[in-house]
């Protein structure tokens, strides 16, 4: 299964008053990386409405386990992957650990794919993950 690593240090706009990063950074991170892990794989936010019809990927869950503080000026290796795949949902498992191999974190995201429909209360609906995406990620 293909994974997406990326590699980020630590810098003071990511941090709280103690030096330590703030939790909601690590979320815009998760979600950063499930951009660009599709992204990887020919499936982009403009190259899911072309070819797959698909309007976007909403969050309907997520988490995350913390083991070991992350502080200012650490270098961390992230790295990210399908870990799950479901008729109408998948999950992206993150990985965070230090440089040294310590693990920081590990959360999830459980996603869904949607297409416009204007008969819907938010306008959108959530549908079958198409085949074809899975296969890119093998």
């Amino acid at each position: 299964m293909k994974e997406l690593v990326k590699e980020i240090t630590v810098s003071w706009a990511h941090c709280d008053a103690a030096g330590i990063v703030f939790y909601p950074n690590f979320y815009i991170w998760f979600d950063q990386a499930t951009e660009h892990l599709f992204s990887e794989n020919s499936l982009s936010y403009e190259e899911l409405e072309q070819e797959f019809n698909i309007s976007g990927m909403p969050l309907v869950e997520n988490g995350t386990d913390y083991m070991n503080a992350c502080k200012l000026g650490t270098r961390l290796i992230m790295t990210s992957r399908v870990d799950e795949w479901a008729r109408k949902t998948f999950i992206v498992k993150h990985r965070v650990e230090h440089s040294n191999g310590k693990i920081a974190l590990e959360g999830f995201e459980r996603r869904v794919m949607v297409i416009k429909d204007p008969t819907s209360e938010w306008g959108i609906k959530a549908i079958d993950v198409p085949e074809e995406i899975r296969r890119r990620f093998f």
